[in-house]
């Protein structure tokens, strides 16, 4: 069913009726009358009603549809926030103004043709069926959230809004010269010249006098802005936290053992030597060097290559990346080379040098891991019944240092900003579910009272001891950071100077060339770049400047990590088009499709605002929980 909504969407008539959203969209949000009156009737088109019911049907079935693609509920806030409501109704309003235009024009469908329509789509029957089937049928409508009836409509709709579409616009064509000048756009390839001019250009750059850095400083110090500190105590009662390793039994530990012996297993592990070659033959002439009495060792120094070069490392199969090489190197004896394996990207030669056997880690070894376990998931019943009592306790005047000392848990204490870090400017360890306790401890007030924070498995009380309001440093506080953010900031103004100056030379007659010598930069050259090519080089900016002028055109623009780029258009070439194929009637469709759906668009809202359109603006705001769903 997607698939032929997706087929039937890259129709002429299905792409022009897009338009037919947009205007519907103008028709009721602008030039409406938005009618109060206590009725089942949100809009009208004319004399075609939308009623409350085929608004909400229309909206919980989009709703759906969305919360599948997102795998998560569609809530109100979201829905207006992605403009659902107006979307829903705007369709339903061109439904209406097509319904409205058909019954003027007698436009029309019977039903022995909509019936028939029906049995001969092919998208309705089961992959390979020649003849329509009404149980596959009717599971299509229950996947989409449709009965029979809804459909028919729906499908009538469609059959009408074809009829108007093609009787008005079907079968446009645009005229050839535009088709050329679109392809002459669309596939203009130009040769860029061009260089990159790094810091190294610029340098050395001194420090600044005092007065300079001081008037930069006052400009720029929000970047310096001590931001706000805040100092907490925090307290967590998790599983984690008062689980009790010691008080776990070897029994225990050994039972649990043997009732999950499988999950400690180690898989075969080998370590892998792997040599690239080219070509085939490359590696067959490797091979023959190696029955001739060449070592492994030698090839690989024969390449040019180091031991640690060709090291993969130590691999369990199923983290080899390439199936034939983790099928080929798990197939080897020790220190024995294959033969020539095809990978993904190449011919290679393997050889294992290490083989460590499967195995099962002994109890020895996974006993403190098995312990913890074991009392961390005893713990999870305890800690309801201590929040309790921790609730308790608090509310009878403890604090949370003597709750601490009480039930044996840690208390932490740090100051902190609302990125995590402290006042050393690193970030603080050992606070409990950091991001949701530092988003609730500052928007918390200073010695007020918290509610604890509910946590996977557990709970986090916390409180706000003293507050630091961000501040402005001064200069002397950040001098040496000052200094070197200055030096940067000096470095991109010297090398766009540089730039400008360069490509003024440019313009004068001067040659790339000869700036590049000077420069003691190379000049790099990018051919056939077109508009819709990203060149490694030059980046997007780069061949949008490229395209800003004819041949010869120059330009100095930023690049990559604060380099500064000089380019000027070497070569414009304007690739003939080719008559009646590739590239040339892909345009022409595309270029019919936006002119149609342009006038036919047009065409309706003259139509809408012909027929006249209501919206009871305050029934859609109380379907979609919005003041303002406008």
């Amino acid at each position: 069913m997607l698939d032929s909504m997706r087929r039937g969407a890259n129709t002429l008539p299905a792409k022009i009726f897009l338009g037919l959203l947009t205007l519907s969209f103008i028709g009721w949000g602008v030039g409406s009358r938005l009618g109060t009156s206590h009725t089942d009737t949100l809009a009208t088109v004319g004399d075609t009603k939308i009623t409350l019911g085929e608004f909400q049907l229309a909206y919980q079935r989009q709703s759906q549809a969305l919360a599948r693609q997102l795998g998560q509920a569609m809530t109100p806030d979201m829905a207006r926030a992605i403009g659902l409501p107006q979307r829903i109704l705007g369709t339903l309003m061109a439904d209406a103004t097509v319904a409205d235009m058909a019954a003027a024009t007698g436009l029309g469908v019977s039903d022995d043709r909509l019936a028939q329509g029906i049995a001969d789509d092919p998208q309705l029957r089961p992959q390979g069926a020649e003849s329509f089937n009404r149980n596959y049928f009717t599971e299509l409508l229950n996947q989409s959230g449709l009965n029979e009836a809804m459909f028919i409509a729906q499908r009538r709709t469609a059959e009408l809004r074809w009829q108007l579409s093609s009787g008005l616009v079907g079968g446009l064509t645009v005229p050839k010269t535009m088709v050329g000048a679109m392809y002459r756009y669309q596939n203009e390839a130009r040769d860029i010249r061009y260089l990159t001019l790094a810091r190294a250009q610029v340098e050395p750059i001194g420090k600044p006098a005092d007065d300079v850095l001081a008037k930069w400083y006052e400009e720029n110090k929000a970047k310096f802005r001590a931001p706000e500190f805040r100092s907490i105590e925090t307290l967590a009662l998790t599983p984690d936290a008062v689980a009790d390793p010691s008080t776990v039994s070897e029994a225990d530990v050994s039972r649990e053992y043997e009732r999950t012996k499988d999950q400690y297993g180690a898989p075969e592990q080998r370590r892998i030597q792997q040599l690239f070659f080219a070509a085939p033959e490359e590696a067959a002439a490797a091979v023959a060097k190696l029955k001739s009495g060449t070592s492994f060792d030698q090839l690989i120094t024969d390449i040019g290559s180091k031991p640690e070069d060709v090291d993969l490392g130590l691999l369990s199969r199923d983290k080899v990346l390439d199936p034939a090489v983790a099928e080929a190197a798990f197939g080897l004896a020790l220190n024995v080379p294959s033969e020539p394996v095809k990978s993904s990207f190449g011919t290679v030669l393997l050889r294992v040098t290490t083989i460590e056997p499967a195995h099962t880690k002994a109890l020895a070894e996974v006993a403190p891991e098995i312990r913890k376990t074991i009392a961390t998931k005893a713990a999870e019943r305890s800690v309801m019944e201590m929040h309790d009592e921790i609730e308790d306790a608090l509310a009878g005047g403890a604090t949370l240092q003597e709750v601490a000392n009480r039930f044996k848990l840690k208390l932490v204490t740090a100051e902190i900003d609302p990125e995590g870090n402290g006042t050393d400017g690193l970030p603080v360890a050992g606070l409990p579910d950091q991001a949701q306790l530092l988003k609730a401890a500052f928007t918390a007030e200073e010695g007020g009272e918290n509610e604890p924070l509910s946590v996977n498995r557990g709970f986090i009380w916390y409180n706000v001891i003293k507050v630091v309001p961000g501040r402005d440093r001064t200069l002397d506080e950040v001098k040496d950071k000052a200094i070197i953010a200055w030096t940067d900031d000096e470095a991109q103004v010297r090398l766009t100077a540089k730039a400008e100056e360069m490509a003024k030379a440019l313009k004068s007659g001067t040659s790339i060339d000869d700036l590049a010598k000077t420069a003691l930069v190379e000049v790099e050259t990018a051919t056939g770049v077109t508009r819709k090519a990203e060149d490694a080089g030059l980046g997007q900016e780069g061949v949008i400047a490229a395209f800003a002028g004819p041949k010869g055109h120059v330009a100095a623009i930023p690049g990559l990590d604060g380099t500064r780029i000089v380019l000027t258009v070497a070569q414009v070439v304007n690739p003939p088009m080719p008559e009646g194929a590739g590239d040339s009637i892909v345009i022409a469709d595309q270029a019919a499709t936006d002119v149609s759906q342009d006038l036919y668009a047009q065409y309706l809202g003259a139509a809408q605002e012909k027929l006249g359109t209501t919206v009871n603006q305050s029934l859609l705001n109380a379907v979609v929980g919005s003041s303002n769903a406008n």
